[in-house]
């Protein structure tokens, strides 16, 4: 098949035409060559040429949640796959932020067999892709060449898009997991995902039809339609030359008369928007299951340990579910930061904005904010309610301790007068005789003034408490201006009357006598 990789040379064909900024007016004057003017210069392009490619070619480009894909490494960089001109440097520099391909099979055209559409023998090449995103997210994509008409693929279109495609009585989407698994790679459910977009490259299309062909592509359907219900974008940098015709939709995308570094452009465009496309809705699959673990921990009966420990694991999940939404979705509708050029970036920008990534990936990220705030919420409830609970064992250890020390205490002090050796202590006594009644009372004194104190403070911190609740919070205290209040006028200045005119000079100005 022709490769996607067009040759270096680009230099127009002899029977080209100059482009329309060399052409000189039809009425401009006409000027005698002179002597000393330099021979003529044959006309030069001074911009690579549109693709002269004679087929259509329809890139499809299908959404994965392949895991484990073996990253390509420099080998799967884009520029050694496909052709970028004068952009081929800014590619490389940001190809850590850039797409890798990781797989690319040229696949025998015969072998390819449609539900709807009738081939005869009008593909003349077809390629399988597997392209790694930055964040690890696999897509597929088929690129076939179809010597057709543009209007004659509409069938084929739809085909593509409803995965009624098998390759060598295999379907498509069988076939390319069967192929990545033999790569290592983990395929869940061995089917693609939803989300697909597909773009149709063409040389040219009739100016006077253009914008019907265009609606009829996008919309896969030879019906009638009213441009004022259209929801096909036409980005204004690719349609600014003449015979240039672009025009975006949210699943496909048509682009004729454009070079083809800007059609592999559109290409890496549509599978990191695709790519996009998949990772924002396993990011809300996410959110909702952590929202059901949310709502189920509360009633499940477990302990505030096990509810506390959960919940701090929906929090983590979540902080990873941010971190993955901003370097996942939301850093890769900017591509004009990467590869500066207009129609580049308006291509980009404008399958965003059909596709809705970035108002989708704004309410996502409201989703995991709010879910985030009331899950800490709760966190913040189960903390309290453990150290209450802390609280409560402490005052229990605390008043056991308590009871033990005021019992103890007592006994500890008689045992150790008894214990003495002194002439006090009589050995032929009883403990229990009223000889030692001074002692007993002493005891008893030190045992009250120790109940007496711990009651004074206790009936203290209770009067505190009750004086806090009591006590308003200061009032700050603000002048109270009515809104009807009259605003006072200031009294109107009176006029002073001139002073007559003194023909005395003052004192000051008088001559001296």
């Amino acid at each position: 098949m022709p490769s996607d990789v067009a040759p270096a040379d680009t230099a127009p064909p002899a029977d080209a035409a100059p482009p329309a900024d060399t052409v000189p007016p039809a009425d401009a004057p006409t000027v005698a060559p002179q002597a000393s003017d330099p021979p003529p210069v044959a006309t030069v392009w001074r911009v690579d040429p549109p693709t002269s490619r004679q087929t259509v070619r329809i890139t499809n480009i299908y959404g994965t949640r392949w895991e484990d894909v073996r990253h390509p490494g420099n080998d799967g960089a884009l520029t050694r796959h496909l052709r970028f001109g004068r952009l081929a440097r800014y590619v490389e520099l940001a190809q850590d932020q850039l797409p890798h391909v990781a797989d690319r099979l040229d696949l025998d055209p015969a072998t390819l067999t449609f539900r709807r559409w009738n081939p005869d023998g009008a593909v003349s090449a077809a390629r399988l892709w597997t392209i790694v995103l930055p964040s690890g997210q696999a897509v597929v994509a088929l690129t076939l060449d179809v010597t057709a008409d543009p209007l004659e693929t509409i069938e084929l279109l739809e085909d593509c898009y409803a995965l009624d495609v098998s390759v060598d009585g295999t379907a498509l989407e069988t076939y390319a997991c069967e192929r990545a698994t033999g790569d290592g790679a983990a395929c869940p459910g061995m089917v693609f995902e939803p989300e697909r977009h597909q773009v149709v490259f063409a040389r040219s299309l009739p100016t006077a039809d253009a914008e019907d062909i265009t609606q009829k592509l996008i919309y896969r359907s030879h019906l009638p339609y009213r441009r004022e219900f259209s929801a096909i974008s036409y980005p204004a940098e690719l349609n600014r030359r003449p015979g240039a015709t672009v025009a975006v939709g949210p699943y496909v995308s048509v682009l004729t008369g454009q070079q083809d570094y800007i059609e592999n452009c559109a290409f890496v465009s549509a599978a990191q928007a695709v790519g996009s496309w998949v990772r924002l809705r396993w990011i809300r699959d996410e959110a909702y299951e952590d929202l059901r673990l949310f709502r189920q921990t509360p009633a499940d009966g477990r302990s505030l340990t096990t509810r506390r420990r959960t919940l701090e694991r929906v929090v983590n999940q979540l902080g990873n579910l941010e971190l993955e939404l901003s370097y996942s979705v939301e850093s890769t509708a900017d591509l004009e930061i990467l590869v500066p050029s207009l129609r580049v970036a308006g291509y980009h920008n404008t399958l965003f904005d059909c596709m809705g990534l970035s108002a989708k990936a704004g309410t996502v990220g409201r989703m995991l904010q709010r879910l985030d705030r009331a899950i800490r919420a709760d966190l913040t409830a189960i903390e309290s309610i453990e150290r209450r609970a802390d609280e409560e064992r402490r005052t229990r250890w605390a008043i056991a301790v308590g009871f033990l020390s005021t019992v103890a205490l007592p006994i500890t002090l008689i045992l150790a007068f008894f214990g003495i050796n002194a002439r006090e202590v009589d050995q032929s006594l009883s403990i229990f005789d009223h000889h030692y009644l001074t002692l007993y009372l002493f005891v008893a004194l030190v045992v009250a003034l120790g109940l007496v104190l711990s009651f004074g403070l206790y009936v203290q911190q209770r009067l505190l408490a009750r004086r806090d609740r009591r006590t308003p919070p200061p009032a700050t205290t603000r002048t109270a201006v009515p809104l009807t209040a009259p605003i006072p006028r200031q009294p109107a200045a009176v006029p002073t009357p001139p002073r007559p005119h003194s023909t005395t000079a003052p004192a000051r100005d008088r001559p001296g006598p």
